[in-house]
């Protein structure tokens, strides 16, 4: 049995590419993950006990804000696979150099990101929302989209820690700022200590203060670890066409893709929100627990990123390879888990976000959310599949075809959700099915574009001089 285990232990965890390999660097990234989720479900968890219009315009208005940095924060976010490459070919000089290149873009698209703004705060109308939620998700969505400077600043401070893979400094700088979201909202949401009292803004405000404490921590971490060896160099703090170019050129298809397909899922939110508030609590009750397996994915995804990023940057194409494999192997585990949980225990979760409280009326939305939750659960393991494929072929730099295959399927999945909505009337659980389907299909064909092995031959860094 020892001598099992042990061939075992070499066959999946030791050497270049293995998970021993990708552990400690997905670890940190999936506790930060878990972090950024809790602080999610803390803000709706709050809320619910508002009222489910408010439970529902936190949702819709925090994403629609996202809506308009995703196109920025996915281009300046890449810089993380530009600097592992640099990290793995021992480049070290240039990493803080990559991520200058990102603070540059965050301030020149931040005005453009307000500008955006203007025209998708009217979308809530459009959509057909109840007035009292228009004017909820209005109020929390203007404060998310002036406070979107520091999401800009904390993606370009963190990709130079996922880039070389010292990714407790994000942990850290995550656990800090989930204290501070907790204090922050259950004081200014319900009015303690002698605040007023002030609800959803409350909210924002709370989230917006606990934002700002982590791209702090992180800011200040980047710039101590810059002046230090391996990296320090001379005037990293400038403008440098070979990495900025690097950086638009891969980074460009993968803030497309964070553009386009949060477009379609805000379309498919406001089209679940059409069916009337009790189907926006109950899809806001789903997708609330549907992050709570999906961040942590997103963690392991930047660790296979990363990984796959440095072993290219080495020229080790099959441990690049097997940290893909290491990825896979993980997600199956922790997905199987989340299956057991949605089937399960439908009712106790969907309890969590429909409290009995005076005046609020959940029980149709329970309704809707215990078998909508059941359903998701054929997704998750697709999901992570999914997660991990892109995210090796990202770290490889074969962001072009993730762009067109996600962008195509998120698409398809938006095109379900409205017309199902709007033209054939279906029940909200026979749309829901619908696009289940819909999300199963994206992982199968990235699964294909992986296994081509295409990726192989995508060279991001000139070679040295």
């Amino acid at each position: 049995m020892r001598l099992f285990l042990q061939k075992l232990k070499r066959r999946h965890c030791d050497g270049p590419g293995g998970i021993s390999a990708l552990l400690p660097i997905a670890i940190p990234m999936i506790v930060s993950s878990v972090f950024d989720t809790l602080m999610t479900f803390i803000d709706r968890l709050f809320m619910a006990h508002v009222g489910k219009e408010h439970i529902a315009a936190c949702m819709s208005g925090g994403i629609t804000s996202w809506l308009c940095l995703t196109l920025f924060a996915g281009l300046i976010g890449y810089s993380s696979t530009l600097v592992a490459h640099h990290y793995g070919a021992k480049r070290y000089e240039e990493c803080p150099k990559v991520v200058f290149q990102g603070i540059i873009l965050a301030f020149v698209s931040y005005p453009l990101a307000l500008a955006a703004s203007y025209f998708a705060a009217m979308s809530f109308e459009w959509a057909g929302h109840d007035p009292i939620q228009i004017e909820l998700e209005r109020r929390y969505f203007w404060y998310m989209a002036f406070g979107g400077i520091l999401a800009l600043l904390r993606s370009a401070f963190a990709a130079f820690f996922a880039g070389i893979g010292k990714t407790k400094v994000i942990m850290r700088a995550n656990a800090a700022a989930v204290v501070v979201n907790i204090i922050a909202n259950y004081v200014l949401i319900f009015g303690k200590f002698g605040f007023p009292a002030l609800g959803i803004d409350g909210a924002a405000i709370g989230t917006l203060l606990s934002s700002a404490c982590m791209t702090g921590i992180i800011g200040a971490s980047f710039w101590r670890h810059a002046r230090q060896k391996p990296f320090r160099t001379k005037r990293f703090a400038r403008l440098d066409p070979y990495n900025l170019k690097a950086l638009l050129r891969f980074g460009a298809p993968n803030g497309l893709e964070n553009l386009l397909g949060m477009a379609s899922f805000v379309a498919i939110n406001s089209a679940m929100h059409s069916y009337g508030a009790d189907a926006a609590a109950a899809i806001t009750i789903v997708f609330s627990w549907d992050l709570v397996m999906f961040f942590p994915l997103i963690g392991l995804q930047v660790g296979v990123s990363t990984l796959v990023g440095q072993n290219l940057g080495a020229g080790d194409i099959p441990a690049a390879e097997r940290s893909a494999y290491s990825g896979f192997k993980l997600t199956f585990w922790y997905s199987a888990l989340g299956v057991f949980f949605f089937c399960a225990f439908p009712h106790l979760l969907v309890g969590v976000f429909t409290p009995d409280i005076p005046g609020v009326d959940y029980q149709a939305a329970r309704d809707l959310a215990i078998p909508m939750l059941r359903i998701a659960s054929l997704y998750l393991m697709f999901d992570g599949v999914m997660l991990i494929a892109s995210g090796a072929l990202r770290g490889a730099g074969d962001t072009l075809a993730v762009m067109l295959i996600t962008v195509n399927l998120h698409w398809i999945s938006a095109a379900l959700a409205l017309a199902g909505a709007y033209y054939f009337n279906w029940p909200p659980t026979t749309a829901w099915i619908a696009l289940v389907i819909s999300f199963m299909l994206g992982s199968i064909v990235l699964c294909i574009r992986f296994k081509q092995g295409k990726w192989k031959q995508i060279r991001m860094l000139e070679p040295a001089a």
